[in-house]
């Protein structure tokens, strides 16, 4: 892979904030009214609307999570993309991540599904790692006209570099289109009035699910986790090192493989829902020993391949769940 192609995301700089004029007038008078003293002056108080609180939201800076308003939501998507992984996320103030794309032939499927909501914008497009069943679609996601704020990716190191068609295409998408292409760092970023929090596994082999990015969404009150294709090294990995996936809503790893979901991760996860991304398929997808399992924890177990597209909308009284094939 070009040298020019690998990117690493640079640390987050401290925002600058520019007062325009209008705005340094408010803040001299402030401070002259403190100065003189309140009892001087009197300012009747109006309620903001719900467009300036809406707009308060979306300008707050800080990495925890901001108390949900009434009336605001946010959505994530389990799109079915047959035997592959697909989810997005949108935030209560617009801001979306796109995590995988399936298979090549189910990238148009994956850009109907975005046009139909209205998005023009992807801010974040994770490919959690170099299978063709998680990256395929998203190279007619990136050539398409929809915007893309930056692509994010595993580091592979260079001896384990898939050279696979699927990989070089997204590249070679990438690239096209000019994105900005970072590797992913374990951090929590603000995402609306919620958090996301990615954790890159600490891995180095051939084994290319278990470079999977995990990504854990937080808003009101309610939690998502979303696993690739992790298998229980990485599982108990997680679970050893205190990452926080004690979650309401579980995207099974792997699709559901016997090589993952182990009691110690299903222990920690606890999930009260449960989403298997499967298709037709012959790898035995999902096993049905992980679904007895899964079915320890939960009866709340959702497939794409029986339900369709799965939709979750989360607001401060929790969630509610519809299903293409049926609510």
């Amino acid at each position: 892979m070009p040298q020019t192609r690998r990117r690493r995301r640079p640390a987050k700089k401290k925002k600058q904030y520019r007062l325009s004029l209008p705005a340094a007038l408010v803040l001299i008078c402030s401070v002259f009214i403190i100065y003189v003293g309140v009892d001087h002056f009197f300012i009747e108080e109006t309620p903001a609307s719900d467009d300036e609180a809406a707009i308060t939201t979306a300008a707050t800076s800080s990495e925890e999570a901001e108390p949900v308003s009434d009336g605001s939501y946010a959505t994530v998507h389990f799109i079915n993309v047959g035997q592959g992984d697909s989810e997005l996320i949108i935030a209560d103030d617009g801001t979306t991540m796109l995590i995988d794309g399936g298979e090549s032939e189910y990238g148009d499927t994956v850009v109907a599904y975005l046009s139909e909501l209205g998005l023009t914008r992807l801010d974040y497009v994770v490919a959690t790692h170099p299978h063709s069943d998680h990256i395929g679609g998203l190279r007619k996601v990136i050539s398409s006209d929809i915007e893309i704020g930056e692509v994010i990716m595993p580091e592979i190191p260079d001896e384990y570099v898939p050279t696979t068609n699927s990989y070089e295409k997204l590249l070679d998408a990438i690239e096209e289109k000019g994105c900005p292409l970072y590797y992913a760092e374990s951090e929590t970023i603000q995402f609306g009035s919620g958090t996301l929090t990615i954790t890159v596994p600490d891995y180095s082999s051939d084994n290319m699910n278990n470079y999977s990015i995990v990504v854990r969404f937080d808003y009101g009150g309610s939690s998502f986790l979303f696993t690739g294709d992790i298998e229980k090294t990485i599982e108990t990995q997680l679970v050893e090192n205190g990452t926080n996936v004690d979650v309401d809503v579980l995207k099974v790893a792997h699709h559901g493989s016997s090589t993952s979901s182990s009691y110690t991760f299903l222990d920690a996860v606890t999930p009260e829902y449960c989403v298997i991304e499967c298709g037709d398929n012959s790898y035995n997808h999902p096993n049905s020993d992980v679904v007895t399992r899964l079915e320890m924890y939960t009866e709340n177990i959702y497939r794409t391949d029986v339900d369709g597209t799965v939709v979750f909308t989360v607001t401060s009284s929790g969630l509610s769940i519809s299903t293409e094939n049926g609510d």
